[in-house]
């Protein structure tokens, strides 16, 4: 009797044990086929649509300076209140992109809003048996996040195709997503104009606690980034390199931000913090512009104690990086870069 009920309650317990044991097993990382020249790409609006068709035009062109062929989503044109159609129209074009075989990259158009009304309907399943390049930023950071978290895919946190692209945009595009190369990122060093000054005043980077750390790269638009806090598809935080940018906030905004992300206990899990470009962000009045940016990421940043610098080339500027989200990573904010410890893509695919 006594053996039976040992033999019962073990076997209770390994049933009430395996969910835990499979809610926490981690979702193994895929690396998509890397870029080749003649290869087709699909170019899509999961968000809101292009101002103008001409901008649809230069990002089509954009693509075939790569020597790529492009292929429009059945509604990029298409336009639904400030969307580039209904949320089902746009999960559809993203999602038969990812059916499509003979896509080998989704690069997103433009940002705005509207990614996170897909996600409940993204195929995720048919990404996994479909794996390829998505790139893209801003808004779309929601996209790059939710189908990492529930694939495992890496994807890419790079220039929408609606923007200028730069030399040393198109640089870090080609090294990544079309060589397959580890790249170390930095920011553009300029040649420096006597005339003018001495030092290089533009690009620099902003140490806020020296060092390095080492761990998977993940991030995106810092306001839609804390959106997804509380959701299903909030990124897992532990021994995570974090990278945030903005665009067009308040300074008190941003702080209410960092302390959600307090609040939550993010700070306390990653191992390293990276802050891009804030373009039209501060503000120079009495009022909220009382604190910098700088300041304020000090105040959550610096009793963190990990290593940590603002002013990388990411975000709503020109000169952008090509950052694989899940991809493991060093960074040294002594010197401002983020080092690749393995490819992002694969090659000769």
């Amino acid at each position: 009797m006594r053996k039976k009920f040992f033999t019962t309650s073990y076997f209770i317990l390994i049933l009430i044990a395996l969910p835990v044991f499979a809610h926490s097993a981690p979702t193994k990382n895929i690396i998509p086929a890397g870029l080749n020249p003649g290869d087709t790409v699909g170019l899509i609006s999961s968000a809101s649509r292009a101002d103008q068709n001409q901008d649809i035009d230069f990002a089509k062109e954009r693509l075939e300076k790569l020597g790529l062929k492009v292929v429009f989503g059945n509604h990029i044109y298409a336009r639904d209140a400030y969307f580039a159609g209904t949320d089902k129209d746009r999960a559809d074009d993203l999602n038969q992109m990812f059916a499509n075989n003979k896509i080998k990259a989704i690069i997103e158009i433009r940002g705005g809003y509207g990614c996170a009304g897909i996600l409940p309907l993204i195929n995720y399943k048919l990404i996994k048996k479909h794996p390829k390049i998505l790139m893209g930023f801003s808004d779309v950071t929601a996209l790059l996040l939710a189908i990492h978290k529930e694939t495992g895919l890496i994807t890419f946190h790079g220039p929408l195709a609606i923007e200028p692209w730069p030399q040393f945009t198109v640089d870090y595009i080609k090294k990544v997503l079309f060589d397959g190369v580890a790249v170390t990122f930095e920011n553009p060093t300029d040649e420096l104009d006597p005339s003018q000054d001495i030092i290089q005043t533009q690009d620099r980077i902003q140490v806020i606690n020296g060092g390095s750390a080492e761990g998977e790269l993940i991030g995106g638009n810092l306001t839609i980034l804390v959106s997804l806090l509380g959701t299903k598809y909030e990124p897992d935080w532990k021994n995570k390199i974090l990278f945030v940018e903005d665009i067009g906030i308040k300074n008190y905004q941003i702080d209410r931000m960092l302390s959600q992300l307090q609040l939550a206990g993010v700070f306390k899990q990653i191992k390293g913090f990276i802050f891009g470009e804030c373009t039209k962000c501060e503000v120079s009045d009495g009022s909220y512009g009382a604190l910098t940016i700088q300041q304020i990421l000090e105040r959550y940043i610096k009793p963190a104690g990990i290593p940590s610098f603002m002013g990388a080339a990411f975000g709503h500027d020109p000169n952008n990086f090509t950052l694989p989200e899940g991809i493991m990573v060093t960074m040294n904010a002594n010197d401002g870069t983020i080092k690749m410890l393995e490819p992002a893509v694969k090659t000769g695919t």
